[in-house]
């Protein structure tokens, strides 16, 4: 508990913010609950859980871990960050549960599913961020520059195996073999790369946006 009041204390102010966000979709989602009668896009608390991982992987790193004192606790820490990022970029892809809403539900499930999304691109982009604060220490400015948007791109592709071959975080562990099998087919499918590029490319294009407007607002 008391790592956790750490972390949260490490950057109080957006982590107030995304606490806030947080419960107002959890509100949202329960008045739904109470309205339908149904726990339909419950799956969204579970997606967003996952979506905080890699925000607190990545926080850790920054204020508990020296690279120079555990490099191998780093090392692993940025590997498990790298796996579970594409979850923080996933939600987005629950609006296509929006085609199973009635027409009198449509709009608030909208609502619903995009604050979920929201806050997990939030964190993402913050993550991006705060990997990059830190990375940048230990490479040059080139390396560091192209590694971003790779990182995107993995994300991409990340989120083709979660939403296209629904495949978990945890299947590197659990069934590594057939992930890497799908993952190397994927690289030869036309469709699965341009999946992975245009939405690692959208997710470049804020982090780019954020990284643009913190340059001339640095207040």
């Amino acid at each position: 508990m008391q790592l956790i009041i750490r972390l949260f204390n490490s950057n109080r102010k957006t982590n107030s913010i995304l606490l806030l966000f947080t419960t107002y979709s959890l509100i949202l989602l329960a008045i739904r609950a109470k309205l339908t009668n149904t726990i339909y896009l419950f799956f969204l608390v579970w997606n967003l859980f996952l979506a905080f991982i890699p925000y607190f992987f990545i926080t850790y790193l920054k204020t508990q871990i020296s690279f120079q004192k555990s490099k191998i606790k780093a090392l692993l820490l940025l590997f498990f960050w790298i796996l579970f990022l594409p979850n923080s970029f996933y939600i987005l892809t629950d609006l296509i549960h929006l085609s199973q809403s009635s027409n009198l539900l449509v709009w608030f499930d909208l609502i619903i599913i995009s604050s979920y999304a929201l806050i997990g691109f939030t964190i993402g982009i913050i993550s991006l961020i705060e990997f990059e604060n830190i990375i940048k220490n230990y490479t040059t400015s080139l390396i560091t520059k192209l590694m971003m948007p790779s990182i995107c791109f993995l994300c991409g592709i990340g989120i083709y195996l979660g939403r296209i071959l629904r495949y978990n975080s945890w299947d590197i562990l659990s069934n590594p073999l057939e992930l890497i099998h799908d993952i190397l087919i994927s690289l030869l499918s036309v469709h699965a790369l341009l999946f992975s590029f245009f939405f690692g490319a959208y997710i470049y294009l804020f982090y780019f946006l954020k990284k643009f407007h913190s340059t001339i607002n640095p207040l």
